[in-house]
């Protein structure tokens, strides 16, 4: 196999942006729980009052208990498919695993036991997914800490196949991070990171890995891995010999992109 890692990055210049973004926060080694919901259209508007009203309050209880890091509700912009059934994402990001479970426990603490229940119900009657995922976070660069989150979240789905794995996570890491990098230095993105897929799995499901892209605005999705950047970031790459490499360790299943609605962190 050719050397994939060290075929198109400079060591020094990798070192140089780190150091350029050594004061951002990342979330390298959390976990991400994501429900996929499907909110019919004559529910959109309960839906969207109960967020500020029953959703919001019962996720910073759970910030609060220390059972998540931070909640975020986003609206799906532009599906992955004709077909997709999901029009909101729920994405809640943990330091611990077993921060998603039991959640009638990790807020009880913070309501009387009376509205709990009652505030449970209702949370339980509007957040009722598809289907859910729970991924690791290998890799993340993000903006300050203090930073609003980005308008848009893109999440690009991968097939990896069997064998490939460490190849494709030393592409992401060694080649593909830096020049993510670059794109924020040059004010084109927010941030970037790389999933695992923990659960469901198996080679039906379609997927086992996910990249994902934070956006300040629509026009920054034409900024991607061009030529220019490529070049920008080593001036004697072959970009042809690139881009074979990364469809070597990956497919590309779908990407969708997503716009935030509200988040808690």
């Amino acid at each position: 196999m050719k050397n994939i890692c060290f075929t198109f990055i400079s060591a020094t210049l990798f070192l140089v942006l780190i150091a350029t973004v050594s004061h951002a926060q990342n979330h390298q080694g959390y976990y991400m729980h994501i429900d996929y919901l499907h909110i019919e259209q004559t529910e959109i508007i309960n839906f969207e009052r109960s967020i500020e009203e029953v959703i919001k309050p019962i996720q910073r209880a759970r910030i609060d208990s220390e059972n998540l890091r931070e909640w975020y509700l986003y609206r799906v912009a532009f599906p992955g498919s004709r077909d997709t059934q999901h029009n909101y994402v729920v994405v809640s990001l943990s330091s611990d695993i077993c921060g998603f479970e039991d959640i009638h426990n990790q807020v009880a603490v913070s309501f009387s036991g009376d509205d709990v229940d009652k505030m449970m119900g209702i949370y339980f009657s509007l957040m009722v997914p598809n289907h859910s995922e729970l991924w690791r976070i290998n890799n993340s660069v993000l903006a300050s800490e203090d930073a609003k989150p980005s308008r848009y979240f893109g999440m690009d789905y991968m097939d990896v196949p069997p064998g490939m794995e460490y190849a494709y996570q030393m592409m992401e890491d060694e080649v593909a991070r830096p020049l993510h990098e670059l794109r924020m230095e040059m004010g084109n993105m927010k941030g970037w990171e790389l999933f695992t897929l923990i659960t469901p799995g198996g080679s039906e499901y379609g997927y086992n890995f996910a990249t994902g892209n934070y956006l300040g605005n629509l026009r920054n999705l034409e900024f991607g891995f061009s030529e220019e950047l490529i070049r920008i970031n080593n001036p004697e790459t072959n970009v042809r010999e690139f881009f074979d490499n990364i469809e070597e360790t990956r497919d590309l299943v779908r990407s969708e992109l997503w716009e935030l609605v509200t988040y808690v962190k």
